[in-house]
């Protein structure tokens, strides 16, 4: 069973797939994305050869990614198909790394979650171990600014009861 339903951003998304953890999030939470999302990151990404886009198109034939429709979202960012899926509702976050967007969201009250407090939150919910938890965090670094990087490993470190 999954704990929360994520509407993913590109950007998540392939930091996740780049730190080698999407699968993991995936199965923890029930993830989907905008069809113009899986343009941008399957579609271009095979034209370009890219390795995260055969990943992704892998977990979405394999139902660990949902693909989901927008209505009247035909051009533009996959930021603006995230935002119109989860205005849709039954979600319960945003995933999402892009800082802009993030501003956006804060402003308006739309809750959100970013790769690392992905996994803070699998923790929280005793999904990971901590020693994992901080291993998947390292993993995590290269794509994530060093402030969250610092303030997520400060949150497992301290153990659950915070």
């Amino acid at each position: 069973m999954h704990y929360m339903k994520i509407v993913m951003d590109a950007d998540c998304l392939i930091k996740l797939t780049k730190a080698g953890l999407k699968e993991l999030v995936c199965k923890a939470f029930a993830v989907s994305i905008p069809r113009r999302v899986k343009e941008e990151v399957v579609d271009s990404g095979r034209a370009k050869d890219l390795p995260d886009a055969l990943i992704i198109d892998g977990n979405i034939t394999r139902g660990l990614i949902q693909v989901r429709e927008t209505a009247g979202v035909k051009r533009g960012a996959g930021e603006k198909a995230a935002l119109a899926l989860y205005q849709t509702g039954g979600y319960d976050a945003i995933g999402s790394d892009d800082k802009q967007f993030i501003r956006s969201l804060r402003m308006f009250g739309i809750p959100y979650v970013t790769p690392a407090t992905c996994l803070a939150t699998m923790y929280r919910r005793d999904l990971l171990e901590g020693s994992d938890a901080l291993k998947y965090l390292d993993e995590l670094a290269a794509h994530i600014s060093e402030a969250e990087y610092h303030t997520v490993k400060l949150f497992i470190e301290k153990g659950r009861s915070s």
